[in-house]
């Protein structure tokens, strides 16, 4: 209970700081007393779950957001321990690096594409927008009749709400990172 309780004032307090609100503000938007929300917020108080319920409500936030744990300041990804995913017989190999999370908005992968690959992607929904860096190799990309060749550093970001491709061109693997960010 003690750790729940810790997690309810980080969040709360990480809330209020973000959208510049006074404990008074907090307190009268809640109907929760300045003094127990301090006393949430340095995790001396076990608050109620209905006093959790009016927290949330009145900073129009979802009641299980009090409940998460802080996320860490270092958050370390391997590419040994990612999910990977492959298509065109193996040829086109997809690493999720960092996986989505809402509060991010995107999410990272690493692409190897074997020589000659041509990989096809539907529209993604409206608003969704893809960053790609060549890390090694050279990659063709094609969206909404446009077509941009790029070499080993260079980063194109693109609309990826509709149908796009990535083409290796040449007779080595390529290499790419690629950011897909939800807006």
């Amino acid at each position: 209970m003690e750790k729940m309780s810790r997690n309810i004032g980080y969040q709360l307090k990480k809330i209020r700081v973000q959208r510049s609100l006074s404990l008074d503000d907090v307190a009268k938007a809640t109907n929760v007393s300045k003094a127990q929300l301090a006393q949430i917020e340095k995790g001396e108080s076990n608050p109620t779950v209905s006093t959790i319920w009016k927290i949330a409500s009145g900073m129009r936030i979802s009641f299980s957001s009090l409940l998460q744990p802080p996320r860490e300041q270092f958050q370390k990804f391997d590419e040994k321990t990612s999910t990977v995913v492959s298509e065109e017989n193996g040829k086109y190999r997809v690493y999720s690096i960092i996986p989505y999370d809402p509060e991010r908005g995107w999410e990272f992968y690493k692409i190897e594409m074997d020589p000659g690959v041509i990989h096809r992607s539907e529209a993604h929904s409206d608003g969704v927008e893809e960053t790609v860096t060549v890390i090694n190799g050279q990659v063709l990309v094609e969206a909404g009749g446009m077509k941009e060749h790029l070499i080993k550093g260079e980063t194109l970001v693109f609309s990826a709400s509709q149908e796009h491709q990535y083409v290796n061109p040449t007779n080595e693997m390529t290499t790419l990172h690629l950011i897909i960010q939800y807006r």
